[in-house]
């Protein structure tokens, strides 16, 4: 006699990259679901009679039905169920299924599930970018220079019209009105402060350096300034600020003489300005080459992404929205805006949730696109990242670090953020080797418009099985 399929199901493939699973189990098919939920729950039911975790089964089917136990039982049957599905159906699945029930007892559902993503890289040696040639010029010099002696000068006491960057001393208070609330919200207060206001400054609100540089020395004054209603602290945007304020004195700095005496006092001292230019010279250099060769890797990465072809379920593409807004979400709740954050604030205030999702649609599918083409660069190029590898970076990071370096240390002390790291690298390795590839056919191909010989650039490895993907 044949033995049955473990489950009973029929599969449907759909572009892209996409299996709709229609499943079933049999009554005896899911007893033993059913008798770990009971388990699972009986410990936490109070059932007259017996004590606590040890009323049999049938009483607790009986005071709250078996469907009480379909359910509790679904957390872990819809899983195990569906694995067993995709591999009776030979289907490798990608990312978590979107399932769709339609009976609890006997079980009976619809899974539609992302299958591993394709992607085929094309000709990497299509993806031409030459290495910029870094030069660094006086002004760039002078600039640095300039800023040295600034920082070397003390503050000194100055009379007249106050200016950005000034070092004020200065008593101030600074608060809302909500009407809703009926109370203040305080925004500043304190005594003897020093403060010194920055053009374009938002804190606390924007246009207060703007209103304190128009202030005069001893004079106590008062004014209002409008919040802004896309101000990215929501408690007070579009609310007034009031502001009570006196400057009690005024610093700025006088920048020192720019000579030799200047240069013996930077770092461990120098000889003479001569040296010190040099050495800005040669800074300005590294920092510059290294600029120079990230913005190279990321133009080498976006033309082969931009080149490859990829074929995702948009059900992974759901899943990465969904993680991109709740971090988002976070961000904004928590007050860790980056400049990215307030911006998109900026662009999605007023919006419905459906439609901040499509406005940030097309960047998840570039997210994905990107993620999947790194993750088969790595593939396809073998490319292994030592435990050696991992501790020499985390050292340098927490030498770095300084005083923080513990912190940093202690995150890397579970497997999975090691793990998560060496990942990282990897893709850095692999950015290296497109970027080379790059460099190299960019090269080729102006030798060979210019009628010289032309070397041939690495070839690509061979394409080869895809890689899972999914959140």
């Amino acid at each position: 006699m044949p033995q049955r399929d473990v489950v009973k199901v029929t599969s449907e493939q759909r572009p892209p990259r996409e299996a709709v699973l229609s499943v079933e189990l049999e009554p005896e098919d899911i007893e033993p679901y059913l008798d770990r939920a009971y388990k699972q729950v009986v410990g936490r039911l109070n059932i007259d009679g017996f004590r606590k975790g040890k009323a049999p089964r049938r009483i607790v089917e009986q005071l709250y039905g078996r469907e009480y136990l379909a359910n509790e039982a679904l957390d872990f049957l819809l899983p195990e169920v569906t694995a067993k599905a995709l591999e009776q159906e030979s289907l490798e699945m990608g990312g978590f299924p979107s399932i769709s029930l339609e009976q609890l007892d006997p079980l009976k559902y619809t899974a539609t599930v992302p299958l591993t993503p394709t992607v085929d890289l094309g000709d990497l040696k299509r993806a031409r970018v030459p290495r910029e040639k870094v030069r660094i010029t006086k002004s760039q010099i002078d600039e640095v220079i300039a800023r040295i002696a600034n920082e070397a000068a003390p503050w000194e006491p100055v009379e007249g019209a106050l200016q950005f960057d000034d070092l004020l001393n200065m008593t101030v208070r600074g608060w809302t009105y909500h009407e809703e609330h009926a109370h203040d919200h305080d925004l500043i207060n304190s005594e003897q402060t020093d403060y010194v206001p920055r053009e374009n400054s938002r804190a606390p609100v924007p246009g207060f350096a703007e209103k304190l540089i128009t202030l005069s020395v001893g004079v106590e004054a008062e004014f209002a300034i409008g919040v802004p209603a896309d101000f990215e602290n929501a408690e007070i945007a579009g609310a007034t600020a009031q502001f009570v304020a006196t400057v009690h004195s005024v610093k700025r700095r006088v920048a020192a003489a720019v000579n030799d005496e200047l240069a013996k006092g930077v770092g461990d001292g120098y000889e003479t300005l001569a040296e010190l230019r040099e050495r800005v010279k040669t800074d300005l250099e590294a920092q510059e080459k290294e600029n120079a060769a990230e913005r190279h890797r990321n133009e080498a990465l976006a033309k082969v992404v931009e080149g490859a072809s990829v074929e995702v379920s948009p059900i992974l593409i759901e899943h990465d929205l969904d993680h991109y807004l709740e971090d988002f979400r976070d961000a904004m709740q928590t007050g860790r805006m980056t400049l990215e954050h307030y911006q998109r604030y900026l662009t999605w205030a007023g919006k419905s949730e459906e439609e901040i999702r499509e406005a940030a649609r097309p960047e998840a599918e570039e997210r994905v696109k990107r993620s999947l083409v790194m993750r088969e660069l790595v593939a396809q190029n073998a490319i292994e990242v030592s435990d050696k590898e991992v501790e020499a970076e985390v050292a340098k990071m927490v030498g770095d670090a300084g005083s923080e370096g513990k912190q940093i240390r202690d995150m890397f002390k579970e497997q999975g953020a090691k793990d998560s790291f060496r990942r990282v690298l990897a893709e850095r390795k692999a950015i290296d080797v497109i970027a080379d590839i790059a460099a190299t056919e960019a090269s080729a191909t102006k030798t060979k418009g210019d009628g010289e010989n032309v070397e041939k650039a690495p070839k690509p490895k061979a394409k080869r099985a895809q890689p899972k993907a999914g959140k």
